[in-house]
């Protein structure tokens, strides 16, 4: 039996609810069996069970036996139901607590003491619900799945998702290296600069550790801006020249590494930078960079003249706007400038005819500019062969002959001709054609010219062969039949030479040209006489004196005039040359020449050739012109 009043519910038929007191009347609508229908507990059960299978109309009738109840309804003093607690005490613990259940359902009832609410209240809770024991296995299990789940779920977001792979890196654990790139950039942007190099450093390590090696050059440059934050300059450095070494391309290294070289402070780290800066613009093409390399060092020198094509001897002459100096250095390509240079002068350095590639740099301490590179080839032209008024030919009188230059020199007064009718090949010390003919001696004759210009050009060598048929024939050359008191030089012995002329006196061993072995010395009162060893045997190689002791070859002696001795051997008749020098003949077996000394005197000297050595033979003229000395010698 329900009370409408307090939702006591009781299994028994009451007619007054117990618990409050309230008159209790079934519900309208229900029949009544029998006299025990009359009880109330039981119509109300009946009236629930009625509403469980005629929902909608016991809902509408329940509605309205309600409403009627509510209106017939007096209110009865509470009498409290002592019964209730023994009843419990006898019951089981099911009844205790389905009693608990029951006291919800009045105080529900109570407060909504509407009949109606209360039936669909009791039409959703048919009665209490059975107590059952609780199954720890499976609730055990239940929870290791979830917590398994939940690891399984932690696993995959911690190494499989970005974020977690991040959290991992905040707590140091381990990560891949775009977590601790990510990291990093968060520390640094919150101020813990040495965190983020720490971040940095391990995700570039992981990087360089991967299956294939990766540089994030983003990355290593926001570590190389980290360690200059952190004033660790020379790290930083390194950091900016490792990436531009491996990635040229990359301009933003080259301008940090150049901006630290150049707020150093440093002349040498500035010399550094302005090499960087060269660096930088041949590997990225940023002319930015030789902009600012310009700006850094002195410019280039200047050079006049220009470079190019001259045919003359050029003097060039360096120079710098802004007044530093000028190494320089030509046709050497190893020379290391400045240090190899050479230091150029207001007066200029000459370049003689030839290719003179120029290098020279600007300084400034040491700062050194860019070369400046210049090429001077100078080609002077050379004369014309010159020509001859006399053709080759026989002639049977005395003849002379002139020379002049050739067609296109004819009007260069800066031509001269040497030229040579000794048979010797003219140089700087033959004689110089003045204009006046040249008397050509009798015999077989070869004159020999040479022109040069004001250039020093030698043009090729003018040579024409006479043959004069007149007399008197020249004289002989000197040749191995010539000696000196019939002594054969290298063939007489020591013993001969002693029988003839004594002993002399020892002066020791000497020295004497040409010769590696031993020689010595005898003094005599007309002069000396040297001996060397032979084939076991000492011969004489040398003979001079000064007396009427000894006579020379061809009846020459000591007072003859030079007239006399030339006279004796051939002469070609070759005027002297501007050194004073004469020759007078020259031969392949042999030569004949004379050489003015300092202090005038003169010697007349003779050679001839045996195998691979000389015979020579010298007359010393005094200033006076008369011979004071006669010397044969032999020279290997």
């Amino acid at each position: 039996m329900l009370c409408p009043k307090c939702g006591y519910y009781s299994d028994r038929e009451e007619s007054v609810c117990p618990e409050c007191g309230n008159i209790l009347q079934p519900p309208s609508g229900i029949p009544k069996e029998g006299p025990q229908a009359i009880r109330q507990g039981k119509r109300a059960r009946d009236a629930v069970r009625m509403r469980q299978e005629r929902p909608a109309a016991q809902e509408t009738a329940g509605r309205r036996s309600h409403t009627g109840a509510r209106r017939g309804v007096q209110k009865m003093p509470t009498v409290k139901d002592t019964r209730r607690t023994a009843e419990l005490d006898e019951e089981s613990p099911e009844t205790a607590e389905d009693y608990g259940i029951e006291r919800r359902r009045r105080t529900f009832y109570d407060e909504n003491a509407d009949e109606s609410t209360a039936m669909r209240y009791l039409s959703s809770h048919e009665g209490p619900a059975p107590h059952r024991m609780v199954n720890w296995m499976k609730v055990s299990i239940v929870v290791a799945v979830v917590m398994a789940i939940l690891a399984g779920g932690a696993w995959v977001f911690l190494k499989k998702t970005d974020a977690g792979q991040r959290v991992l890196a905040r707590m140091g654990r381990d990560a891949n290296s775009v977590a601790y790139w990510a990291v990093g950039d968060e520390k640094l942007d919150s101020g813990d600069v040495d965190g983020a190099i720490e971040c940095y450093m391990i995700a570039r390590e992981k990087d360089a550790k991967a299956e294939v090696p990766f540089v994030d050059v983003d990355g290593l440059l926001t570590l190389a801006s980290a360690l200059e934050a952190a004033d660790r300059m020379d790290e930083a450095a390194e950091l900016y020249r490792q990436i531009y070494e491996e990635t040229p391309s990359r301009t933003e290294a080259y301008v940090n590494h150049i901006r630290i070289l150049q707020n150093s402070g440093s002349e040498e780290d500035l010399v550094t930078a302005g090499e960087l800066m060269k660096k930088a613009y041949q590997q990225t093409g940023e002319k930015t960079f030789l902009t600012q390399r310009n700006d850094l060092l002195p410019a280039p020198p200047q050079v006049k003249p220009d470079a190019g094509n001259y045919d003359a001897k050029k003097t060039i002459v360096f120079s710098s706007y802004q007044g530093y100096d000028v190494y320089f250095t030509y046709n050497n390509e190893d020379a290391k400038l400045p240090e190899e240079g050479i230091l150029a002068t207001k007066e200029g350095h000459q370049l003689d005819e030839g290719v003179w590639n120029i290098r020279a740099v600007a300084v400034n301490g040491k700062l050194v500019s860019d070369e400046l590179r210049a090429t001077y080839k100078i080609i002077m032209p050379s004369p014309m062969t010159p020509r001859a008024t006399l053709a080759p030919n026989t002639y049977k009188t005395r003849q002379t002959v002139k020379l002049k230059p050739g067609l296109d020199d004819e009007r260069d007064s800066s031509i001269v001709i040497y030229y040579t009718i000794d048979g010797s090949i003219p140089n700087s010390d033959s004689p110089v054609f003045n204009g006046d003919p040249i008397a050509l001696p009798n015999g077989w004759v070869t004159l020999k010219a040479y022109a040069v210009n004001r250039y020093n050009k030698l043009s090729n060598m003018l040579e024409i062969n006479y043959k004069i048929e007149a007399k008197p024939w020249p004289n002989s050359v000197f040749d191995s039949e010539d000696t000196v008191d019939s002594l054969k030089i290298f063939k007489t012995t020591q013993q001969e030479f002693t029988a003839a002329y004594g002993a002399g006196t020892a002066a020791g061993s000497v020295t004497v040209e040409g010769f590696e072995k031993e020689c010595r010395r005898f003094d005599y009162p007309w002069g000396y006489a040297i001996m060397t060893l032979e084939k076991k045997n000492w011969v004489l190689v040398e003979v001079s004196f000064s007396s009427g002791a000894m006579a020379g070859p061809r009846g020459t002696k000591i007072g003859d005039t030079e007239e006399y001795v030339v006279g004796r051997f051939k002469d070609m008749g070759q005027v002297e040359s501007k050194s004073g020098n004469r020759g007078l003949y020259s031969t392949d077996k042999g030569s004949g020449k004379i050489w003015l000394q300092e202090n005038n005197e003169k010697i007349i000297r003779y050679r001839y050739g045996v195998d691979s050595s000389w015979v020579q033979l010298e007359y010393l003229v005094s200033a006076s012109g008369t011979v004071k000395n006669i010397t044969l010698k032999y020279i290997p």
